[in-house]
């Protein structure tokens, strides 16, 4: 072995090591006390030597895999960073030796190759993972702290931070943490709702829509569909139509078998604007009274239109 003293930043393979072992708490992503049977091991001349802390290390390999050890001691009595290879085993990796290199798998897929260096195999690290983290730009933390924002499912500052107390998330620097412009946009109302005078009666009011054109058509060739909801009972009738302009038809129909049903009058109807409820444009760009909206009128049943580009305004029919 080298006389001088290693690089903290070099992890070395062992096959007698039972654990991984780490010098420094360097590239440690969160740690925890030993307990009272972790507190000390003992090496091979029978001594026994202190445990500083348990904990999970990433390395960031030259190949660009990074390597978790889990349940690494942190010895400071130590001089070299040792993986273990039993360890290793357990989490589904396996190694392969020869010609003074060793490879490493996972799922028979290369992950690293490490070199012979007096008589140990040396992984090539190119930094650990907190180095990595410590050398990025603002930029790159701002995107990191981001992107784990969002894959939490928009939870606060304060539940992220409670997480990471927890030793559920890694450790993260929240002090470039960003307001979620999707947090706002999902808390903001767009339309302030207003309290709705709903019908005491049934009859008293009828809602109603015609659907636009589907691209594939019912049995019979309809491809559109009209319904008519009352607004006391929220009961509704859908009737397939041809064409936009058989909807007085259909309403007449309508009419008829509901009065006669419920023994009452329909008192007011409400839709959209469209040229099949109030009428058509002219060439003076200017719309006048359909054959719907007047039959309406010759009825007394009250026509309530909404306000155009407004379709909030008509929600009960809309949905």
């Amino acid at each position: 072995m080298k006389k001088q003293c290693p690089n903290s930043n070099t992890w070395w393979l062992d096959s007698r090591a039972t654990t991984h072992i780490s010098v420094t708490m360097q590239g440690c992503l969160w740690s925890r006390p030993p307990s009272d049977d972790e507190r000390f091991i003992f090496v091979g001349d029978d001594n026994k030597v202190a445990v500083e802390a348990i904990g999970t290390f990433r390395l960031q390999l030259k190949t660009g895999f990074c390597l978790d050890l889990f349940e690494t001691f942190v010895v400071p009595y130590f001089r070299w960073n040792l993986v273990s290879i039993s360890s290793l085993d357990r989490f589904g990796f396996s190694c392969s030796f020869g010609n003074n290199k060793v490879s490493l798998y996972q799922n028979s897929n290369v992950v690293d190759s490490s070199s012979l260096i007096d008589n140990l195999y040396m992984f090539d690290v190119v930094s650990s993972y907190n180095e990595i983290l410590q050398i990025g730009s603002r930029g790159t933390k701002r995107k990191l702290i981001k992107k784990s924002h969002k894959r939490l499912g928009h939870i606060t500052k304060q539940r992220i931070q409670r997480l990471v107390l927890d030793v559920i998330l890694e450790p993260l620097d929240l002090s470039n943490f960003e307001v979620c412009v999707e947090c706002i946009k999902g808390k903001r109302t767009n339309i302030r709702k207003l309290g709705v005078k709903r019908a005491k009666d049934v009859l008293e009011l009828i809602h109603t829509d015609i659907c636009d054109t589907f691209p594939t058509a019912s049995w019979n060739g309809q491809q559109y569909f009209i319904t008519f909801i009352d607004d006391y009972s929220r009961y509704g009738y859908l009737y397939l139509i041809h064409e936009k302009s058989q909807s007085l038809d259909v309403f007449k129909s309508f009419k008829a078998e509901v009065e006669l049903q419920l023994g009452k009058k329909i008192k007011a109807v409400k839709s959209d604007r469209g040229g099949e409820y109030y009428g058509r444009y002219d060439r003076s760009e200017e719309q006048h009274p359909g054959p719907f909206a007047l039959f309406l009128r010759e009825c007394g049943n009250g026509p309530q239109y909404t306000m155009p580009g407004k379709p909030s305004m008509h929600v009960v029919a809309k949905r």
